[in-house]
């Protein structure tokens, strides 16, 4: 037998109220370690392989070409700026939870957004 509309219209709200007792995927977090780097989230230590981390809040390298000013015949060129991971020990961190896992009722993975004050 076919659902009826108001069948089919309680069976969304069902589906969407068991998404609505889900966690908050939004958390802040802290970094623990640096290296390795763990960060943990109201108890659940969160390790690299489990954090997906915006690529400017770690260390990187930037490649640039530029010249400084000339004093006495004396220049120098820039060909590279190194910037520090801003991950420091200590630093809080806005993260959002994207793997949840019914069995432990957590979620599993992060995105690490940026750091926090």
């Amino acid at each position: 037998m076919a659902k009826t509309p108001g069948d089919i219209f309680w069976d969304e709200i069902e589906k969407h109220s068991k998404k609505n007792q889900i966690d908050d995927p939004f958390g802040i977090g802290k970094v623990v370690s640096e290296d390795p780097l763990i960060i943990e989230i109201e108890g659940l230590y969160l390790y690299r392989n489990n954090l997906y981390i915006n690529p400017h809040l770690l260390a990187w390298d930037e490649q640039v070409h530029a010249s400084t000013t000339v004093v006495d015949l004396h220049s120098h060129e820039v060909l590279l700026i190194h910037h520090y991971s801003k991950l420091k020990l200590g630093t809080h961190v806005a993260c959002y939870g994207i793997d949840y896992n019914e069995t432990g009722k957590t979620y599993q993975k992060y995105v690490v957004l940026e750091v926090i004050e």
